[in-house]
């Protein structure tokens, strides 16, 4: 049972103060508590008083409340979180939060951020309508939701995608007013199961990489983090197998290589992470690398945060995360420049975002290495003499600058290697598929080259999007610019997908539409130069020193929050990370020109203009740039595709009008 106390109204009336405090009492002692404070037993006799007295007056007036279903201290599974008081009304969930002194804003996001947990997670809640009440002793009724009174959610917008719809704002009442607010809600059935189905309801969690990192480091088990009902496959599946592929590399002496494959948003990263986890206080650790800047920075301040909050100094705390959490070009430099013969001190790594791994002319360029980063790779973990494991993590399409070599590079430098390795892959890896975008590991030469394939080992469905399992599927379309496949997905439906041509309206979307602790911020295309005239800041050096760590994990208080959506990411810093929601900032560098997407860049001259990319290569990196910015929202996405200035060439206004039109084609809803 997931509540310490549940029956009818009619059932709690009828029994004595006394037995229900006794049975909260001892579900508090077998829910592993040692030890009970003085306050909580006060506090509970308190709250049962009054809540006695409140629904006793709403059973006077309306009888059929004796037949509602009460729930005390029900536990939000996995996420240990209890809400004080929860009312199944019929037509209505009422979560109520019970507070002794006047609520802070941090009570308001919390009980918010319940409503949240359920509506996204809990399989009876979805499309019930959840009014959060935080009651008080206090008789000040003046106030409303702080987000219904500084958001100022717009009534009109009635759409069911939004959360909002779904959650009602935030209402503070004292006991005393509570019952003429409980009168007030709609009496019809509406179809709610009963409290026992409800409570013992499927609950699917689906955390962002940042709350599955802390929920990791904390000691939960990964399927204790993730578990969707969108997955084919459970990740915790997924990840015994490639744990059972690295103890076979060892116990076999082998040297073996895995490629995990997925759809954007599928769970590629948190499998990594979870394989980190898992091994962190073996013999042969796993390590955690990727090439991306921004993502080890957020993991790895994350990590130091946490541990510190367990006690650990903060020079060790700060250790530990840089050692779980590597950069690859550290670890790299550190194997070919300082210890260019010794193997690692870890026989398995895992190296996020694969298909990144820089060629042989940009790792040249770069550090001077006269070999591409896949085979200077397999050239470190080669020195160990029994056995060495590589897990690649592939995202397909999602190559976004110069020199990244993509799946083929990890063929050729497998066939070039003078060490035997297995191969372990999807189908995808060795055919060619939509989660490679048609890359594939071997070309036709090297088709001799046994590989060990598995179906468990891609990963089919994202997780990411919430409600919105076919959104990679319709980013895949609009960037085809098939306009009819796009829309028959009806992605808008299930997930609220806005088009505004106004920044501060977007800004005011996104506000009013992240409940609780919701985090959402601005994307765009490190290409989309001409937004600085909306005074978003486009310059790359800008956005190389910028805090991103602060940027994804400030509150909402600190200027340098992403909630302030003053800077937005790139395609560069976003990569691997999302958001709840995201308001994304369309540029000049990808425009719909009436039959295809133009990719464009701007040039500098006697005039300032746009000038079309001719590389192919180039004009894949500013496609695969918009899917990865596409492909980041968890709750919901706004786009501002900006109005442009008849007397700025490079603001066209015909060209801007093109893109938003098509895009609302594509079932985008247009907000203005």
């Amino acid at each position: 049972m997931a509540s310490y106390f549940r029956s009818s109204v009619q059932e709690f009336l009828s029994s004595s103060e006394c037995d229900v405090l006794a049975r909260l009492t001892l579900a508090y002692a077998k829910d592993g508590y040692s030890q009970m404070y003085t306050e909580v037993p006060t506090t509970w006799w308190s709250d049962l008083a009054s809540l006695r007295s409140a629904l006793s007056q709403v059973c006077d007036d309306i009888p059929a409340a004796s037949g509602w279903t009460l729930l005390l201290e029900f536990c939000i599974p996995r996420k240990e979180r209890r809400i004080d008081v929860v009312l199944l009304t019929g037509s209505r969930i009422v979560i109520l939060e019970c507070k002794t002194a006047e609520p802070t804003l941090e009570a308001f996001r919390q009980v918010e951020e319940y409503a949240l947990l359920l509506h996204y997670f809990h399989k009876t809640s979805f499309q019930r309508h959840i009014l959060p009440v935080i009651v008080t002793h206090s008789e000040d009724e003046s106030k409303l939701s702080v987000k219904a009174r500084d958001a100022l959610r717009q009534d009109e917008l009635t759409f069911d995608t939004l959360p909002s719809y779904w959650i009602a704002p935030t209402q503070r009442c004292s006991w005393c007013s509570l019952p003429q607010l409980l009168r007030g809600l709609p009496q019809s059935r509406d179809g709610l199961s009963d409290g026992a189905d409800w409570e013992d309801a499927a609950y699917f969690p689906t955390p962002t990489i940042i709350d599955a990192a802390r929920a990791l480091r904390t000691g939960l088990k990964i399927r204790e983090v993730a578990f969707s009902e969108a997955s084919e496959h459970d990740i915790e599946l997924v990840t015994d197998e490639i744990r059972s592929i690295a103890d076979g590399a060892r116990a076999n002496e082998q040297h073996v290589i895995c490629f995990l494959t997925g759809v954007p948003g599928s769970g590629k990263t948190l499998v990594g992470l979870g394989l980190a986890h898992l091994s962190e206080s073996r013999t042969d650790a796993i390590h955690f690398m990727s090439g991306n800047g921004p993502l080890v920075s957020v993991l790895q301040e994350v990590f130091r945060r946490q541990a510190m909050r367990d006690g650990v100094p903060a020079t060790p705390a700060l250790v530990h995360a840089q050692t779980l959490i590597e950069n690859v070009h550290v670890f790299a430099k550190n194997y070919t420049e300082r210890d260019p013969d010794r193997a690692p001190s870890n026989h398995v790594i895992i190296f996020d975002e694969a298909q990144r791994a820089w060629n042989l002319a940009q790792n040249l360029n770069k550090f001077g290495r006269n070999y591409s980063e896949p085979a200077m790779l397999l050239k470190i973990m080669e020195r160990h003499s029994d056995w060495a494991c590589v897990i690649a993590l592939v995202g397909g399409g999602q190559e976004i600058n110069s020199g990244e070599a993509g799946l083929e590079e990890w063929g050729k430098a497998l066939v070039a290697s003078g060490i035997k390795w297995a191969v372990y892959a999807s189908p995808e890896v060795i055919e060619g598929g939509t989660s490679t975008a048609g890359h594939r590991l071997f070309d036709e030469d090297s088709r001799d080259i046994a590989v060990n394939q598995s179906e468990m080992l891609h990963l089919r469905t994202s997780n990411r999007s919430l409600r919105a399992d076919k959104l990679a599927s319709w980013v895949n379309y609009v960037l085809s610019g098939d306009k009819a496949e796009a829309v028959s997905l009806h992605v808008a439906e299930r997930f609220p997908l806005f088009l505004t041509r106004d920044l501060e309206a977007m800004r005011r979307m996104l506000r009013s539409s992240a409940l609780g602790d919701s985090r959402y911020g601005l994307v765009a295309s490190s290409g989309a130069a001409r937004l600085r005239a909306d005074g978003l800041e486009p310059s790359s050096t800008f956005h190389a020193d910028y805090p991103w760590h602060h940027w994804y994990l400030a509150p909402p208080d600190d200027v340098r929050s992403s909630y302030r959506c003053e800077v937005f990411a790139t395609e560069f810093e976003i990569q691997g990370l999302e958001l709840d929601w995201v308001g994304l900032c369309w540029g000049g560098d990808f425009i719909w020109s009436g039959e295809s997407w133009l990719e464009r860049d701007l040039r500098h001259g006697t005039v300032t203009r746009w000038g079309r990319v001719k590389r192919i290569e180039r004009q894949e990196f500013r496609r695969n740039a918009y899917r990865v910015l596409l492909t980041r929202a968890r709750q919901g996405m706004v786009i501002y595709v900006p109005r442009g200035d008849s007397a700025d060439p490079t603001r066209d206004c015909e060209e801007m009008d093109r893109t938003a039109g098509f895009l609302v084609d594509c079932g985008v809803v247009a907000l203005d």
